[in-house]
């Protein structure tokens, strides 16, 4: 399904396609905002909806009759306390406590007997769309203005136990949201809580807490907003305005036409935007596209399946076979896409070079897990020749081009190869296996048909800056600014979602990558004697992996590397110690390279 463009007459996909294929390429990258709209279809009321039905019972009680043409409006500039008409002004006129609010909500969001045979005030299809999508892995972090529990209540009868922040106190003691299954965010608190945001005061401005976790979202995830019209939550808008250049797309899916708050936040962040459709139609819509595009490709739990059948093999010594096949059959599907790439990108701009990457990234996820789970689990060294080997096909899957040829782009065959010796390397250090990180960047070898004659180790052939270019990663629309060493910032973030799950937490994870990034520019320094390229400088020389005594990983290998694997003298540190005078040179070298920013 097309639509028309008015000023330029150009034909553009429907935005609930844009959105199927970037969620169903990219699942869990886009959180979800949800307003009151996403629950009407619940028969759960809009704030309007309180305020009408408050101010018939005010009328009630004062003696008035109320029937259908009733105007709560008229009746309130009448009988009211002199302000305008509003949720928020009534809520605090009628409660003027926390708890005298909880008590007057109550009704309007817990279904009676009778309402919930009705199936009313309880989850509909959107609510139930939204929790097929956290199942199958879709969606992680909803985000919602609502005090009702309709999500809570769909996740837990899919199956999915949320962590649910509902207060400021919620979030110091919260999972990360990398590693929840699903995180729901209640923006404004909850119904049986005491601490809501009712009123415009409140709703003015969000506890630091929660106005950081609120930040931390915007930024670092795509957004798909549904049910909310931005015009009563003024620190929600501003939260948002504030992000001025987003990561990842925004997209507003409306029922009815934007008010002016929200079009002045779709033209900042050049949202698509989705009109006329319900919550309860929009949710179950996309969830039927992303289901429709799984028949194309394998399923998204292959991968959990693959990584749990390779851990149970493992642990067998005659399964040599079986842990075999498993990583042959990602490689294969790897090699047949890098060899049918074209050999020219469609366009030279920053959008084009960071789909390309994050393209090649996606196919080799499957393998990455694997290989990044098979070092860390091989500790009595059975499958060593395997790992290396996987980097050695990756390798040469790079072919030579026929035709006219982008060099860079041809060049981005090999980042299989490097992500493949990256997670072997990563994997390596974090079990103290210093030999298998220098097996796998010295023996697997390539052949450049357009450089020396010679063959040249991985080391060499996937060095960092020979396959990756900084100035095109910095052109990447995701990034807020320049990085210092865009390689190494790259390889850092794509690398996390593959192993914080196994090192148990972003930190150690990052101070892993760095330990790793420092033992690659060494054995690169000592090993690299045909001198093709310097020790690949990282962000393990940024500003605070410095210390009076000098580079923090310099000072942890000295003492933790293993010697036998470098070939260190294992008796004496004397000065004539030929391994020592190549540390102090590497020293030097980086000292070099530390920039500063």
């Amino acid at each position: 399904m097309t639509e028309q463009n008015p000023a330029s007459g150009e034909v553009l996909l429907d935005p609930r396609v844009i959105l199927a294929t970037a969620v169903h390429a990219q699942p869990g990258v886009y959180a979800l905002l949800l307003g009151s709209g996403v629950s009407t279809g619940a028969q759960v009321p809009t704030g309007w909806g309180v305020v009408k039905a408050l101010v018939a019972q005010v009328a009630t009680a004062s003696g008035e009759s109320v029937d259908d043409d009733f105007d709560p409006e008229a009746w309130w500039s009448e009988h009211g306390d002199g302000q305008s008409l509003g949720y928020s002004s009534l809520l605090s006129t009628l409660a003027t406590t926390p708890s005298a609010r909880r008590a007057l909500l109550a009704s309007f969001f817990e279904p009676t007997e009778e309402e919930r045979e009705a199936s009313v005030k309880i989850p509909g299809p959107a609510q139930d769309a939204i929790a097929e999508l956290v199942r199958r892995g879709s969606v992680r972090v909803i985000m919602t203005t609502n005090f009702d529990r309709l999500v809570e209540q769909a996740l837990e009868a899919a199956g999915t136990l949320p962590q649910v922040i509902s207060s400021p106190d919620a979030v110091d003691g919260m999972e990360p949201l990398a590693h929840a299954r699903c995180t729901v965010i209640k923006l404004h608190g909850d119904y049986a809580r005491i601490d809501q945001l009712n009123t415009l005061e409140e709703l003015s401005a969000y506890n630091d807490k929660m106005a950081s976790l609120l930040d931390r979202v915007l930024d670092e995830y795509g957004l798909i907003v549904s049910g909310w019209s931005g015009d009563w939550d003024a620190a929600l808008v501003a939260s948002l305005e504030r992000i001025r250049s987003r990561r990842y797309p925004l997209v507003w899916a409306s029922h009815s036409s934007l008010g002016e708050t929200a079009r002045r936040l779709v033209a900042q962040h050049r949202a698509l935007v989705v009109d006329n459709t319900s919550a309860d139609y929009f949710f179950p819509d996309l969830l039927r596209r992303l289901e429709a595009l799984d028949t194309m490709v394998e399923s998204p739990l292959s991968r959990a399946m693959a990584i749990a059948r390779l851990k149970r093999v493992l642990a067998n010594p005659t399964k040599h076979i079986e842990v075999h096949d498993l990583l042959a059959n990602e490689v294969n599907k790897v090699r047949t896409y890098i060899r049918e790439r074209p050999e020219m990108p469609p366009a030279n701009d920053g959008q084009t070079w960071e789909v390309a990457h994050d393209e090649i990234r996606e196919h080799c996820d499957t393998l990455l897990h694997l290989l990044a789970t098979g070092v860390y689990h091989d500790r009595d060294r059975q499958h060593t020749e395997l790992w290396t080997s996987v980097i050695q096909q990756l390798m040469r899957a790079r072919t030579t081009p026929k035709g006219r040829f982008n060099e860079y782009w041809v060049k981005l065959n090999h980042y299989p190869a490097l992500l493949a010796l990256l997670t072997v390397s990563v994997a390596a250090v974090s079990t103290g296996r210093d030999d298998l990180l220098l097996q796998s960047h010295r023996k697997p070898t390539w052949r450049d048909p357009f450089g020396a004659r010679q063959v040249q180790p991985a080391m060499s052939s996937l060095h960092t800056y020979r396959v990756l270019d900084g100035d095109i990663i910095n052109r990447f629309p995701r990034w807020d600014s320049k990085w210092l060493y865009p390689p190494s910032h790259l390889l850092k973030n794509t690398l996390k979602s593959v192993f914080v799950p196994l090192l148990g937490d972003e930190d150690t994870y990052t101070e892993t990558f760095h330990r790793t990034e420092y033992r690659i520019a060494l054995a690169q320094h000592i090993y690299d004697d045909e001198g093709f390229y310097n020790p690949a400088p990282g962000e393990f020389l940024t500003d605070g992996n410095w210390t009076g005594d000098g580079l923090r990983w310099e000072s942890e290998f000295r003492q933790s590397g293993d010697r036998q694997a470098w070939g260190w003298d294992l008796v004496t540190d004397n000065a004539d110690d030929p391994f020592l005078e190549k540390l102090n040179e590497l020293s030097e070298i980086l000292k070099r390279l530390r920039r500063w920013g």
